[in-house]
């Protein structure tokens, strides 16, 4: 009965650990999810501006080409003045159109590192109680109404403290303090 009720337990805690991990999977697997998305729509967003600018540069090219073509050379010092600033605003728009995106550092603000869950998980057993405390009796005291016991412990488990008890007889009644 007992190796049956520690075996369900066992099951039990486990399963609630599997039920953390595969919320912890679900809850970072949708954030890289929106990571992505954001960092698509940045790029097509980035490739429709590139599209709009190459269309733009090929309008000014063919109208280049066309007053290239012009024989009037008056009409042709009038109308390439024109081309000519258009051009060289095009030229500083597009220097805009740099990607602010670095591919290699698509998310950097992830970071899954689970070598301490790991580690944790690998040293999962029963948990034992720390071994007793040595008393230093050289540095214990006693007088008619304190109790100072001093102890060192070497246990692994860096136990934070311990509970004292000591028994008062008045003749009356026992007290526990």
């Amino acid at each position: 009965v007992n190796t049956a009720m520690h075996e369900a337990k066992l099951m039990e805690e486990c399963d609630e650990l599997m039920e953390i991990i595969r919320q912890r999977k679900q809850v970072i697997a949708v954030k890289i999810k929106e990571t992505k998305v954001m960092k698509l729509r940045k790029l097509a967003q980035q490739v429709a501006n590139c599209r709009q600018c190459l269309e733009r540069s090929t309008v000014l090219i063919n109208q280049a080409e066309h007053i290239l073509k012009e024989n009037d050379h008056a009409r042709f010092l009038q109308t390439a003045r024109n081309v000519a600033e258009r051009v060289a605003m095009a030229t500083a728009s597009s220097q805009v159109l740099i990607p602010d995106i670095n591919f290699n550092d698509a998310f950097e603000n992830f970071a899954l590192d689970f070598s301490r869950e790991k580690k944790l998980l690998e040293g999962l057993d029963y948990l034992t109680a720390p071994n007793p405390p040595s008393v230093r009796e050289e540095l214990c005291t006693a007088s008619h109404d304190t109790i100072t016991v001093h102890w060192i412990s070497e246990d692994e488990f860096s136990v934070s403290s311990y509970e004292l008890q000591y028994t008062i007889f008045t003749g009356q009644a026992n007290f526990i303090s």
